[in-house]
């Protein structure tokens, strides 16, 4: 649970700094409260593909990249965020080789079923891209 909430700080924070370096920050009277919904997998896969796997699966999805900041990358549709960080499972790996790699996916949006059909989405794209030759 604690992992939940720093990642969740974290991300908050990198969206927070990304819409205010981009000049997209508004007044508001009301602000809705954030829902976020976060998961985890582990892929057998080559570590070297970790990036444009959850790139691909984010703009595959209409999410456009906001930020890409080490072993992940952030996207955005205007009203639902999408994190999707990885890492090798082991710390002896050889980047051109198949190794087990966690990903962990969050989606944070105002409407709690946005943000859950987010991280499903983005999260099966992922797990079911397949490779068609070698590392």
């Amino acid at each position: 649970m604690e992992i939940r909430k720093k990642a969740c700080a974290a991300l908050t924070a990198t969206a927070i700094a990304t819409l205010t370096a981009g000049g997209v920050v508004t007044e508001t009277k009301s602000a809705a409260p954030l829902s976020w919904h976060s998961g985890w997998f582990v892929k057998e896969m080559c570590y070297k593909d970790a990036r444009s796997f959850a790139t691909s699966a984010l703009n595959q999805h209409g999410y456009r990249t906001a930020y890409t900041p080490p072993n992940a990358v952030l996207g955005s549709n205007g009203t639902t965020m999408v994190e999707v960080s990885y890492a090798p499972a082991q710390t002896s790996y050889n980047p051109g080789s198949f190794s087990r790699i966690h990903f962990t996916v969050t989606a944070i949006s105002n409407s709690s079923s946005s943000a859950e059909h987010a991280r499903n989405r983005v999260r099966e794209r992922i797990v079911n891209k397949r490779y068609f030759d070698h590392c």
